[in-house]
């Protein structure tokens, strides 16, 4: 490619795009992000394990606590994505963080003060729920301003990546750390690490983010850009199917029903500890490396629709081969388990993502984040719900096997999607 010399008619070559490595904005955004989700990630596995073995709570009971750290997305995430188009992302992201290190701060101090029940550990899972679903729906939004819009795609991929390897990461290193502190105290190093990540987001210098209406006209109302976000989301057919599908396998996913039930079955039916556990996972994360290696090569190979479906399928697999474990060998069969799982969901993440940021406009990208969040992280507290549910009244193997059937019926949303199906490679990036 070349470019035209301005005056003198001169053709030089066109500057090849530079890396988002070489950007210092994204080098610190990508910190702060990946220190965020793997304090997240952390604390939602720590909290589960010391309602479990501080507190001796039920399976049921466990379903509460994982329902009431997703149920905010369900009830704020859609007013949150109207607001984020008006606000500082940057500056959301920080009191986001600092919000969470404060909430969970509540649990040490309740569990030296004799004072820590299955209620504080909603409470405190509530409010960091709340305060996360206001930082991703940032954080994905603020991509776009901190690099080119032809480096979304690059720039995600690095902060999916990290992304999908603290939801997998995350819950290891916790079991790996309660070997050596208590649950209490392994919180404290998360409140920590928001703390970290709050300053580091303090270093990026970029212009206000917020996207004002244009134009002289009356401002619009919430209600009327939160509608604008649903129908550009549900009206469109690659967005819904993507929303469709995502939703169905979050119903069932770590954050859903499968999360409810992990825990319980790992350490109470299959008779690993913590660290055992967190080992199993950790052998699992490989998964995460091979499909941020292979996800840009498979797309290129066979498509990206096929590779979007293919990885989809990948977790009900998972969970298929999860539910076959027995005591005498739990571990290889969780880290075969995690690893098919961990791949599929970064291949996906990675591609569903810049695809859906390549579509969308910019001053709709925090609308279009929030209105999918709302449809895929929702269903997040009703699976916890009915996970706990049922984990309790058939147990856990038969409720990993009903994981495992609707994990493998989230295709067909993409499957029946012709746009999605023959989509051979990312669409052009949209503009305003």
């Amino acid at each position: 490619m070349v470019g035209v010399g301005s005056g003198l008619g001169l053709v030089v070559p066109a500057a090849r795009p530079v890396s988002v490595w070489r950007q210092r904005n994204f080098q610190v955004l990508w910190s702060a992000h990946t220190v965020s989700e793997f304090g997240t990630r952390i604390t939602f596995f720590v909290i589960p394990v010391l309602a479990l073995t501080t507190l001796s709570a039920s399976t049921g009971q466990l379903g509460l606590v994982s329902a009431m750290e997703t149920l905010p997305f369900l009830l704020v995430g859609l007013p949150a994505g109207a607001l984020l188009d008006r606000w500082d992302r940057r500056r959301v992201m920080v009191v986001a963080d600092v919000g969470r290190a404060a909430a969970i701060v509540a649990l040490p101090v309740g569990y030296l003060a004799g004072v820590l029940s299955v209620p504080l550990l909603c409470a405190v899972g509530f409010a960091i729920g709340l305060c996360t679903v206001f930082f991703d729906i940032a954080d994905q939004a603020f991509l776009p301003t901190v690099v080119t819009r032809e480096q979304t795609p690059d720039g995600n991929s690095r902060l999916e990546f990290s992304r999908s390897t603290a939801e997998l990461a995350g819950p290891s290193i916790g079991g790996l750390l309660l070997q050596v502190v208590t649950a209490p105290l392994v919180l404290v190093v998360n409140a920590v690490s928001y703390l970290v990540s709050a300053l580091l987001l303090c270093l990026i210098r970029t212009p206000r983010t917020q996207a004002p209406p244009p134009g002289a006209g009356a401002r619009p109302t919430m209600r009327s850009q939160i509608a604008e976000g649903l129908r550009f989301v549900f009206r469109h057919r690659t967005l819904r199917s993507l929303a469709l599908a995502t939703g169905i396998s979050n119903l069932v996913g770590l954050g859903g029903a499968l999360g409810a039930v992990l825990t319980a079955y790992a350490l109470r039916d299959l008779g690993l500890s913590p660290g055992q556990l967190g080992l199993a996972l950790s052998v699992g994360n490989c998964g995460a490396l091979l499909g941020a290696a292979l996800s840009s090569r498979l797309i290129r190979l066979v498509g990206l629709g096929p590779v979007l479906i293919a990885a989809k399928s990948m977790s009900g697999i998972a969970v298929l081969v999860l539910a076959t474990a027995a005591p005498a060998r739990a571990v290889p069969t969780l880290g075969a388990a995690t690893g098919i799982m961990a791949c599929g969901i970064t291949v996906y993440n990675i591609s569903q993502v810049s695809l859906r940021q390549a579509i969308t406009p910019t001053g709709l990208q925090g609308r279009m984040n929030a209105s999918v969040r709302f449809a895929i992280w929702g269903t997040r507290p009703v699976g916890a719900l009915a996970g706990g549910y049922l984990g309790s009244v058939l147990g856990t193997r038969p409720t990993l096997w009903t994981i495992a059937g609707i994990g493998l019926l989230s295709c067909l949303p993409l499957i029946t999607t012709e746009d999605v199906r023959t989509l051979r490679v990312f669409p052009s990036l949209s503009v305003d």
